[in-house]
């Protein structure tokens, strides 16, 4: 707050006032104290000069009868020397006046001209005082105002933030779950479309396994018909008698061992015709290197895996097995099929008579962590044979039962007409029967065919032995 130059002014004029009353009463004080030493001086003076001689010890005269004798007893007594009193009652007096007394306080009336100064110096005062608290508490308004702006804004700024952040939480979670249920119905799409190609590529499989066996079976047949035919023509038109001992005679009818071409002919069983065809020319193949031993889950490696589902071989169908042990890669530091991955197959239907074992193909391995692999691989038993084995149910029952009854009903006709002695109603019953007969033959055939049935129960131990090396990432 600025002074203001009149209160300055008024304020000097009062402090030379007070200076100047101060020196005139240190004025009356000093005059005081003169007159007080005079007084004193003249005291001891007139003290002095009282002083005579008839104030000394009388012991001249001697009297019979002392009458002014004292009653002290006749003690001997000093008279006081009264100018010595008088001496010491002037030290006194001198002393008392020099004792100068305080000064009285005068009691000074302020003039009205001080009185007005000061009433105005104590409303300058007050005002200043009040124009001071007023910018005071404006300031602290102001300031108390600016907080309470910037309280608000901040909060505001906070909830605004909060209310963004929840708003991009909930958008983000809907992404995601979006995202989540687009990659989903990728997968399952891309896993139906997986089994579907498998499906189809095992069904063209089998077909192509179907198709070239029926080739060579007509081939085989046809081969067999022509040597049959051609061997019923060199009967024909041979002089001599040919027996079936493997080797062919000569015009001239001597026996010998075949020679050049001829051999060619002679039909050959089926382990026979499979040596020659394995007997096939060598190829040789250069031999490469592994690039990720540690990732490569190699050829032959073996799966060891639990049924999840049971096999019912009277139809196809999919099967699952859940892996028992982990498979470790080529190298043997990496475990690339951890226990729990899940193994996808086929099974065929179709068992003949007399087999004991279903057939398993292995086509995709799923581990845990989401990798994928294709594989074609055959299942076995848990010594590795091909194959999966099970309770065999032969259907004895079924088979021989029916084709029992059927023959008695075949021979019910024939067990008839021998009885009979009429000629026409044996003839009768005799074409009868024969005519059951072949009626009855081919649904014998069927009952007897009957396939039998395996059963494959979930838990079973399966083995897969890899068919081809698979590299993990």
């Amino acid at each position: 707050m600025a002074e203001d130059p009149n209160l300055q002014e008024r304020l000097g004029k009062f402090n030379d006032g007070s200076r100047r009353k101060s020196r005139s009463r240190f004025g009356v004080t000093a005059l005081a104290l003169a007159f007080s030493l005079g007084g004193a001086g003249v005291a001891y003076f007139l003290a002095t000069e009282w002083q005579t001689d008839t104030d000394r010890l009388q012991t001249s005269d001697v009297e019979p009868f002392q009458d002014d004798r004292l009653s002290n007893g006749g003690r001997l007594e000093f008279p006081t020397d009264e100018a010595d009193q008088r001496v010491n009652d002037a030290i006194i007096a001198v002393e008392e006046a020099l004792e100068v007394p305080a000064p009285a306080t005068p009691e000074i009336e302020p003039s009205a001209e001080v009185l007005a100064e000061l009433a105005e110096l104590r409303e300058a005062l007050a005002a200043a005082q009040a124009e001071r608290n007023a910018e005071i508490q404006s300031a602290v308004s102001d300031l108390r105002d600016a907080f309470a702006d910037q309280t608000s804004a901040l909060e505001a700024a906070v909830a605004e933030r909060d209310e963004r952040l929840a708003t991009l939480e909930r958008e983000n979670e809907t992404r995601l779950n979006s995202l989540q249920s687009l990659l989903d119905a990728e997968r399952a799409q891309r896993e139906a479309l997986e089994a579907e190609r498998a499906n189809d590529a095992l069904i063209r499989d089998q077909q192509l396994l179907e198709e070239r066996r029926r080739q060579e079976q007509e081939q085989q047949r046809r081969e067999a018909e022509r040597k049959a035919a051609e061997l019923m023509t060199a009967q024909i038109r041979s002089p001599a008698v040919v027996y079936s001992t493997g080797s062919t005679a000569s015009p001239s009818g001597t026996g010998g061992p075949p020679n050049g071409p001829a051999s060619a002919d002679i039909p050959l069983n089926e382990n026979e015709t499979y040596l020659r065809g394995a007997a096939q020319p060598l190829e040789v193949d250069e031999a490469t290197q592994m690039e990720r031993p540690d990732r490569t889950l190699a050829q032959g490696s073996v799966i060891q895996a639990a049924l999840q589902t049971a096999i019912n071989s009277d139809l196809p169908g999919n099967v699952v097995a859940v892996v028992a042990e982990p498979v470790y890669a080529f190298s043997g530091d990496a475990i690339l099929i951890p226990r729990g991955s899940r193994l996808f197959g086929q099974y065929r239907s179709g068992v003949e008579v007399n087999q004991k074992r279903i057939l398993v193909l292995w086509t995709r391995i799923l581990t845990p962590d989401g990798a994928s692999m294709q594989i074609a691989s055959v299942g076995g038993d848990q010594l590795g044979r091909s194959g999966l084995t099970g309770l065999v149910d032969t259907k004895f029952d079924e088979r021989f039962g029916g084709a029992a009854l059927i023959s008695i009903i075949g021979a019910a006709p024939a067990v008839a007409a021998n009885s009979t002695e009429d000629e026409v109603t044996r003839e009768v019953l005799e074409e009868v029967g024969n005519d059951l007969e072949d009626a009855t033959s081919s649904v014998i055939a069927d009952q007897v065919s009957i396939s039998p049935t395996i059963y494959v129960d979930q838990g079973a131990m399966v083995t897969v032995l890899v068919d081809r090396d698979v590299v993990v990432y």
